[in-house]
């Protein structure tokens, strides 16, 4: 990892840690109703950045690039392997919260698409029923299992939208196994996922140029997807105004 990136990831890490020492008596009840004006200034600077500049000179294009000119078997296998590297590590977090059942599916599916589909290249797990299971799990959904509350919501360019305790989540993911293994090759894989889901949501694009005020409903709608993934989708309530599909928003934090 080059100096830049270690000077950001560890702005990044100081940031979530100020944040979660902030919140750590928050409950996710109320975390967001509590944090989302702290900040609104500045967000709302950073997401004129990215909404106007970066996304549709820049990211949007990418998008449409990969959604329509990449064959879809180098898509699909490229997202299979970037998507099976996040096993060990939803592996882990599910152990932490005391979902036996739930760890050895994330570890089976690990060991079935490494070892007979080339590295995780051909997703064969999700042919298993057994092994069917609906994303990954990460650190900072874990913490919010425990009744961690998010922290302040922060906006900044190219980076987006992001909690302390989802970015705190992310650091440590990456010092699990296969991750930590990975390096530099690891910023790919998240590249990969995210202009992925960023073309997963190009159809979606016009709820946002017609509201009223799109930074309010990306970011409604970015906490409504922080509560579909920390309760397993089983307590989300998504209100009209904000229909997007929630399976599709990890992009975004």
């Amino acid at each position: 990892m080059n100096k830049t990136a270690r000077l950001y990831t560890l702005f990044i890490f100081l940031v979530s840690i100020f944040g979660l020492t902030a919140c750590s008596s928050i409950t996710p009840d109320n975390s967001n109703t509590n944090n989302n004006s702290q900040l609104e200034r500045f967000n709302r600077s950073m997401w004129n950045v990215n909404y106007y500049l970066l996304d549709p000179y820049v990211l949007r294009p990418v998008a449409q690039g990969w959604r329509n000119y990449v064959p879809s078997p180098i898509k699909t296998g490229l997202l299979n392997v970037a998507n099976n590297l996040d096993e060990p590590a939803s592996m882990v977090n599910r152990l932490l919260e005391g979902n036996v059942r739930l760890s050895v599916i994330h570890l089976n599916r690990f060991i079935l698409d490494t070892v007979f589909g080339l590295g995780g290249l051909i997703n064969w797990s999700d042919y298993v029923d057994s092994l069917k299971i609906d994303g990954e799990r990460s650190f900072g959904d874990t913490l919010g299992y425990y009744g961690v509350g998010t922290g302040s919501y922060i906006m900044l360019p190219g980076y987006g939208a992001f909690t302390p305790r989802q970015d705190l989540g992310r650091l440590v993911d990456y010092t699990y196994p296969a991750l930590s293994l990975l390096g530099p090759w690891s910023l790919l894989k998240g590249g990969i996922q995210s202009i992925n889901k960023r073309a997963e949501l190009l159809e979606q694009d016009a709820l946002l140029s017609q509201a009223q005020d799109p930074y309010i409903i990306f970011r409604e709608a970015y906490f409504q997807n922080l509560k579909f993934k920390v309760s397993d989708g089983k307590a989300t309530q998504v209100t009209p105004a904000i229909q997007f599909d929630t399976k599709e928003l990890d992009s975004i934090d």
